[in-house]
C-alpha cells in the first residue's frame, strides 16, 4: 500500500503545474533554428548568470577574481571568459554552490553521482529542475509513441530484498502502470520466470540499463519467446551497437537512448530516425578539443539551487558530419566514448554493471575513491583510498555493501592504497575485467 502510495506522490511532484508548463515549451523548442536556439539559451543564460553572482558564494567570489559582472556574460560565446569548473572544486566547496536565497531551497532533493568515475559527488537539485528533466525525458519518449503505456522497468533499484531467493522478484506500480523487476536477481535460473512474467504482463516499452536489457534480449532469444514493444528505452550507460542491435531485433521495436550525468548539465538522445543529437534546449553543450577527442563540457540552466557553469563531463564524443532527416538543427553525434558497459558477474552467473555497483561507493563511508576488478569469476578486488577517518567497521561495511549490491556468494577482497592509477587517456577507470562475459 505504501509503495502504491509512495509512487502517486512522486508523479504529481513531478508532472504538476511546472511540469506540463515546462513540456508545452519543450515541445515548442525542439524544431527552432540554431538562431532561434541560442537567443533562448542566451535568455536562460543571462538569468542565471545573473542569479549565481547574486545568490551564489562561489561565483560572487570568481566574478570578484576576474573582475567580471553578470553584464560581460550575456550570451553563449561568453563563457570563454569563465574557467572550467572540475568536479573536484565543486565536491571541495560544496556549500558554496547552494544558493543563499531561501525559495531555492523550499523544495530541496540530495542526489550523488556513480562511483564510475571513482569519487561519489553529492549534488543538490530544485524543484524546476527536477521537472525540467523530467519533461525532457519525457518528450524524448513521446517520439516512439506514447510512453504512458504499460512498461517494465529494469535498473538499479532494490525492489524487493537482495537476498530474497525465490519469486516474484517484481513489484506493480499501478500509478505509472509500471511493473518493476529486479535486476539483481535475473540470472540463468530466473530468466525464464522473468520472460513469463513479462509476457504475462505484455507491456508496450521497456526502460532499463543497456547492459540488462541486452541480457533480457539474449534470454528471450534463447528461448525463442517473442514479444512485440513500441520501444525500448535505455540510460546511464554506454549503449554499445552489439547491443543496440540485437535489442531491436528480439523486440522488434526501435532502441531510444538518453545520455546524461547526475550532474544533469548536458544531455544527448536518439531521434526516431536512430541518430545521437545533443539536446540543444536542455542546456550549453561546448565540445572541447582535448588529447582523446571533443569533451562535453556543460552549462546548466535549470537548477537555481546549484548552478554548475562550464562543468566538465570527461566524457569523450565524436561528433557527426551527416544531416538527420529529422528536421532538428540539434548537432548530431555519432558516438559516445565516455561510458563503460562492463560488469563484474557473481557466482551465480548475473551480471552487475558498473551504474550498480557505483551503489557501493555512494553508501560506503571515508573512501575517497574505489576502483572495481574482476580476474575471475565469482570474485571481485576492491581497491579503496581512504582518508584518515577510515575504521574497521567501514571495512565491514565496505565489504558487506559490496556483497549486498553483487551477491552474499561473491568473494570480496579490499585493498587499501594510496592512489589509483588513471588509464592511458589520463580518466579514471572504476571496473577493470579481465574475463571473457559474453
Amino acid at each position: 500500500m505504501f509503495h502504491s502510495f509512495n509512487s502517486y506522490l512522486k508523479q504529481f511532484i513531478r508532472k504538476g503545474v511546472t511540469y506540463n508548463k515546462i513540456l508545452k515549451e519543450l515541445n515548442q523548442t525542439e524544431f527552432y533554428s540554431m538562431e532561434q536556439l541560442d537567443n533562448y539559451n542566451n535568455i536562460k543564460l543571462k538569468k542565471i548568470i545573473e542569479h549565481s553572482y547574486k545568490y551564489v558564494p562561489y561565483y560572487r567570489e570568481l566574478f570578484d577574481n576576474l573582475k567580471l559582472k553578470p553584464d560581460d556574460i550575456t550570451k553563449i560565446s561568453d563563457l570563454e571568459k569563465l574557467p572550467f569548473l572540475e568536479k573536484r572544486i565543486v565536491r571541495d566547496n560544496l556549500d558554496k554552490f547552494l544558493s543563499k536565497r531561501l525559495i531555492d531551497r523550499v523544495f530541496m532533493k540530495k542526489a550523488r553521482t556513480g562511483g564510475s568515475t571513482g569519487t561519489p559527488l553529492s549534488l543538490f537539485r530544485d524543484y524546476y529542475s527536477i521537472n525540467f528533466e523530467n519533461a525532457s525525458l519525457w518528450r524524448n519518449w513521446l517520439h516512439a509513441g506514447d510512453y504512458s503505456l504499460k512498461r517494465v522497468t529494469l535498473r538499479g533499484e532494490d525492489i524487493v530484498p537482495l537476498e530474497c531467493k525465490t519469486p516474484p522478484f517484481w513489484k506493480y506500480s499501478p500509478a505509472t502502470r509500471e511493473l518493476k523487476m529486479s535486476s539483481y536477481h535475473l540470472n540463468d535460473e530466473t530468466a525464464s520466470l522473468y520472460i513469463d512474467k513479462i509476457i504475462e504482463f505484455d507491456p508496450k516499452v521497456i526502460y532499463a540499463y543497456p547492459s540488462i536489457v541486452y541480457q533480457m534480449a539474449l534470454y528471450f532469444d534463447k528461448f525463442n519467446k517473442p514479444l512485440k514493444l513500441t520501444a525500448v528505452f535505455t540510460s546511464s550507460e554506454n549503449l554499445g551497437n552489439k547491443q543496440k542491435k540485437l535489442i531491436e531485433q528480439v523486440f522488434n521495436c526501435k532502441v531510444f537512448d538518453w545520455y546524461g550525468q547526475a550532474e544533469r548539465v548536458s544531455a544527448i538522445a536518439h531521434c526516431e530516425e536512430g541518430t545521437y543529437h545533443i539536446v540543444e534546449d536542455y542546456s550549453i553543450t561546448e565540445l572541447i578539443k582535448t588529447e582523446q577527442g571533443l569533451e562535453v563540457v556543460g552549462t546548466s540552466l535549470n537548477n537555481y539551487l546549484m548552478p554548475l557553469l562550464r562543468y566538465r563531463t570527461g566524457d569523450i564524443v565524436e561528433l557527426s558530419s551527416k544531416k538527420c532527416s529529422c528536421g532538428r538543427s540539434f548537432r548530431s553525434i555519432e558516438r559516445i566514448n565516455g561510458r563503460s558497459g562492463k560488469h563484474v558477474i557473481t557466482p551465480e552467473g548475473i551480471k552487475i554493471p558498473i551504474i550498480i555497483l557505483s551503489f557501493i561507493t555512494d553508501y560506503a563511508n571515508n573512501i575517497d575513491e574505489a576502483q572495481f576488478i574482476q580476474n575471475k569469476k565469482g570474485e571481485m578486488i576492491v581497491k579503496v583510498v581512504t582518508n584518515n577517518k577510515f575504521t574497521d567497521s567501514d571495512l565491514k561495511d565496505l565489504i558487506y555493501l559490496s556483497k549486498k549490491y553483487t551477491s552474499d556468494t561473491m568473494k570480496i577482497e579490499v585493498e587499501t592504497v594510496s592512489e589509483i592509477p588513471r588509464g592511458p587517456n589520463g580518466k579514471f577507470v572504476g571496473l577493470i575485467s579481465n574475463i571473457d562475459s559474453d
